[in-house]
């Protein structure tokens, strides 16, 4: 009970500070003094670039692509039909599916021009949010989710997949700014956004399940 209620508290924070993060950038991001921190921060990275490390966040922002969820996602969805696990489904690609668009909505209504920096990879569309910290966010975060739901993985086992999670999603963001493609505001801006949508869909797929649940029983009863 203690745990539940420690947990619960914990996800009302999480919700609580995405949001006042995401608005308080979304109105801040253009400001002198976030853009010169911005810029600071870019041009760390590139003072500390290395053909590994090149490498490296290159290998993490390729997990991060559509070019390696969309598989990922295939692969998923086929495992939750394989255990009839339909309403998962649905929602798993409401996750995957959805925040994209979204992302692409907050793309559109902010117009935020990438860094026009020395960057390594070539990258379309607006900068701000992070397209893929926003949309890794949600995607992993639902998919661990799910992990520990339908697998029942226990509570010490379930820290280390958390840990694993979270690892895989900063590193992807962290890539982007290493990368150049992105300011630190973008990321942060996208990881809240993810996190936002994370917990909508969570919270949809829990009423969804408890009203199935529900209806079971009256047929049954």
């Amino acid at each position: 009970m203690a745990t539940n209620e420690s947990d619960g508290k914990l996800k009302r924070a999480s919700v609580v500070i995405s949001l006042i993060l995401l608005i308080g950038l979304a109105f801040t991001f253009k400001q002198p003094l976030l853009v010169r921190y911005d810029v600071k921060i870019i041009l760390f990275f590139e003072g500390i670039r290395t053909e590994f490390l090149n490498d490296f966040f290159f290998l993490f922002t390729e997990i991060g692509s559509i070019k390696v969820l969309r598989p990922l996602a295939v692969i998923v969805s086929a495992f939750l039909l394989m255990k009839k696990r339909y309403l998962e489904i649905f929602f798993f690609l409401l996750a995957f599916l959805g925040v994209r668009g979204v992302n692409y909505l907050l793309k559109q209504a902010f117009e935020r021009e990438r860094p026009s920096f020395n960057s390594i990879i070539e990258a379309g569309s607006y900068s701000f949010p992070s397209g893929h910290a926003m949309n890794s966010t949600a995607f992993f975060g639902f998919l661990f989710y799910l992990f520990i739901h339908i697998l029942k993985v226990g509570q010490k086992h379930r820290l280390v997949w958390l840990t694993v999670t979270i690892t895989i999603v900063v590193l992807i963001a962290i890539s982007r700014v290493y990368l150049g493609v992105h300011y630190l505001t973008d990321i942060v801006a996208g990881a809240c956004g993810g996190l936002l949508y994370l917990f909508i869909v969570i919270y949809l797929y829990k009423l969804s399940s408890r009203h199935m649940r529900q209806e079971e029983g009256k047929g049954t009863s």
